[in-house]
């Protein structure tokens, strides 16, 4: 049994909506987009909303919602339809399916013969609407018609343009207090029993890998509606620890959202720490807060680090881990890439000297290599996946690290080519 869940009697004229992650459980349940269907949704009182996981749940809705994070999660969508006797064929199906989530926000194109409708940007501004046409017209092409003229959403075949839904004021938005987790939990539910507190959408940094800049401003909540959040958003799970979701906590207040969690004795953890923010005082407050590993993003050597838009220097890596050594901290993560558009063998040498120089200076240091997967709409989009190059590249850094005895861990070139084909799916 999860707890909290939001229990709803059936009642006469009420309509149900299955929101589905194509993945594991363990994973999911911790999904801000899942989140924030399931409470929204189940706010309305003709409505109940369920969530259902590749590994547990059964789709019993007319109306299915999917949020897709992963490339790889592609191949889970069509799992889910035939394990549930769903057609794959939009036209031969009574179901509407919908679909949001990282991987349709940046490539519609890939299941459009599949989806009948995609949800771009802010669910927020466009779930309400979409409810309230199907509550209006139930009959499948006529809903789909009437909501393509929704700005956020898109319907193959309808839709002439595709536009984002964008929320201006975060403050605004009802937050996704309840947050379901099973009362026992494995080690695969890598936070644990934690709430999750978004502070933040987008970025402010322009990384030219990223897509996320690209589509949207940064928007802050207000440290008034932060601190409501987590007193209500605790009061109600019953947590401890608060993980804060946010891709680089560059909120102008973090230091005081930290200090008001200490002041309520939680425990919390931050994402990736960006070289541009941090400083003695937020390690501290950092440290204080429960959280044993912190987790860097070099990336590549320097020169090449500033040609892919990231301006950080290899010395504030060092003065990072060695503050963190000095503050206490007992491990670090740091995260590399392989196949960089123009990374040539002089790159990787100079990112196997910086590898070897952060590992000096902090011995507990876990190093993570990742194969680069060019994602469309970003400046790098072009950029063809090589498997050669990656090989060679991969072959080079094994045999420099592994003389120097420093271990890490390279992800599978294979996976990271099939999530490059599908990104570019058309």
């Amino acid at each position: 049994m999860d707890f909290p869940l939001i229990n709803k009697s059936w009642k006469k004229g009420m309509n149900t909506f299955d929101i589905i992650f194509p993945n594991k459980k363990f994973g999911g349940s911790y999904n801000l987009g899942v989140l924030i269907i399931y409470n929204l949704i189940n706010n309305f009182p003709n409505w109940i909303c369920n969530r259902i996981f590749l590994d547990e749940g059964k789709i019993t809705s007319k109306i299915l919602g999917f949020t897709f994070q992963y490339e790889l999660d592609y191949h889970n969508f069509f799992k889910l339809l035939e394990k549930n006797n769903i057609p794959k064929n939009k036209n031969e199906r009574e179901q509407i399916i919908l679909a949001g989530g990282p991987y349709v926000n940046a490539n519609q194109k890939a299941l459009q013969d599949y989806i009948d409708l995609f949800v771009l940007g802010d669910s927020e501004e466009i779930m309400p609407q979409l409810l309230k046409a199907y509550e209006e017209r139930k009959d499948k092409q006529s809903f789909l018609k009437s909501v393509s003229k929704i700005e956020g959403v898109f319907v193959p075949g309808i839709t002439k343009e595709v536009k984002y839904a964008c929320v201006e004021d975060l403050d605004k938005l009802p937050y996704p207090l309840y947050q379901p987790l099973p009362e026992k939990i494995s080690k695969e539910y890598v936070f644990g029993k934690a709430f999750i507190l978004e502070v933040e959408r987008g970025c402010p940094f322009r990384c030219k890998f990223c897509p996320m800049p690209l589509r949207r401003k940064v928007k802050h909540r207000s440290l008034e509606n932060i601190k409501k959040i987590i007193v209500e958003g605790i009061k109600i799970n019953k947590r401890k620890k608060v993980v804060i979701y946010t891709p680089s906590f560059a909120h102008p207040q973090r230091k005081e959202i930290l200090k008001y969690l200490l002041s309520k004795n939680l425990e919390f953890s931050v994402p990736s720490i960006r070289m541009e923010i941090v400083d003695k005082e937020l390690m501290n407050l950092i440290k204080k807060g429960g959280q044993k590993t912190l987790t860097i993003a070099p990336e590549c050597n320097e020169e090449l680090r500033f040609k892919i838009g990231k301006s950080i220097r290899d010395k504030a890596y060092f003065n990072f881990v060695e503050l963190a050594k000095e503050i206490g901290f007992p491990k670090i993560k740091a995260y590399f890439m392989i196949g960089i558009p123009e990374q040539t063998d002089k790159d990787i040498k100079e990112m196997i000297i910086l590898i070897k120089e952060l590992k000096k200076r902090f011995n507990n240091l876990y190093i993570s290599i990742n194969p680069f997967v060019p994602k469309p709409k970003t400046e790098l989009e072009k950029h063809e996946f090589n498997i050669k190059t990656l090989k060679n590249q991969a072959k080079l850094l094994k045999k420099e690290l592994y003389k120097e005895k420093i271990n890490f861990k390279l992800s599978s070139i294979k996976s990271a080519y099939k999530e490059w084909e599908l990104s570019h799916k058309s």
